[in-house]
Parts: C-alpha cells; sequence; structure tokens
C-alpha cells in the first residue's frame, strides 16, 4: 500500500483525512488596492491541519 502525503505541508497521512480541496490565494485590501482572490483550478489533497489554517475550496 502505497503512503499519501498532505500536498501543502507534505505530512503523512496516518489518518486518512486527506480532503480534495482547490487552493485559494488572498491578497487583503491595501490604501491604494481592493482586496482580492483567486482559486486554483489544480486539485490537491489537503490534511485536516492545513483546511483549518489556510484558505481552500473543497473540490
Amino acid at each position: 500500500m502505497s503512503r499519501r502525503a498532505c500536498e501543502n505541508c507534505a505530512r503523512d497521512d496516518e489518518d486518512d483525512d486527506l480532503v480534495a480541496v482547490h487552493r485559494v490565494y488572498v491578497v487583503p485590501e491595501s490604501w491604494d488596492t481592493p482586496g482580492s482572490s483567486q482559486t486554483l483550478e489544480e486539485i490537491e489533497l489537503w490534511c485536516f491541519s492545513c483546511r483549518s489554517q489556510y484558505p481552500h475550496e473543497e473540490a
């Protein structure tokens, strides 16, 4: 059986808690620039820890 790892932090998946997500890049607003976000089309497998800390959308 091959081991899977989180594609964001590379943590080994021992608890089978990896979920397919789309990474989201968020740019906060500034005094002269509105805030924005960009959702990537690529699907990645992320662990619970990364999903709880980083912006994403479930695939």
